[in-house]
């Protein structure tokens, strides 16, 4: 089974790559190691079902679109996380968030042996509350 995890450099996606590739899955990093680091895959150089794509999702390029369409499985993972940047520099959250949301959302659409499409998002996402139960 072909299976995608975008983000999957990241801290969260490189533990979902280590249990995707215990299970005897092919797997393809998407990540454009902007938060994620190698290290994190680096225990699984030289595996043949391991595929690393160095592409930002907020940028159609032709390699990683391919790859989603020709999937079985696709994890998207990839975000950018920290809630104050994001104030400091909403453009570039926009960017990496939405817009690369939408394009791997498209891409999967595409997909017409697509299984299943998982989003996850970090607690980020609520933002910073005035007050926590």
């Amino acid at each position: 089974m072909k299976t995608i995890v975008t983000g999957g450099a990241g801290f969260i996606g490189s533990h979902l790559v280590d249990l995707l590739l215990d299970q005897g899955f092919s797997v393809t990093v998407i990540d454009n190691f902007s938060t994620g680091r190698p290290e994190n895959l680096e225990h699984h150089k030289g595996q043949t079902n391991l595929n690393l794509i160095q592409a930002d999702i907020s940028v159609k390029s032709q390699d990683w679109v391919y790859t989603i369409q020709e999937a079985d499985y696709v994890f998207h993972l990839a975000a950018l996380a920290d809630i104050v940047p994001s104030v400091k520099d909403p453009e570039t959250y926009f960017n990496s968030n939405v817009v690369g949301t939408l394009n791997v959302l498209e891409a999967a659409r595409a997909n017409l042996k697509l299984k299943k499409l998982v989003y996850a998002a970090s607690a980020s996402c609520y933002g910073l509350p005035d007050k926590t139960p």
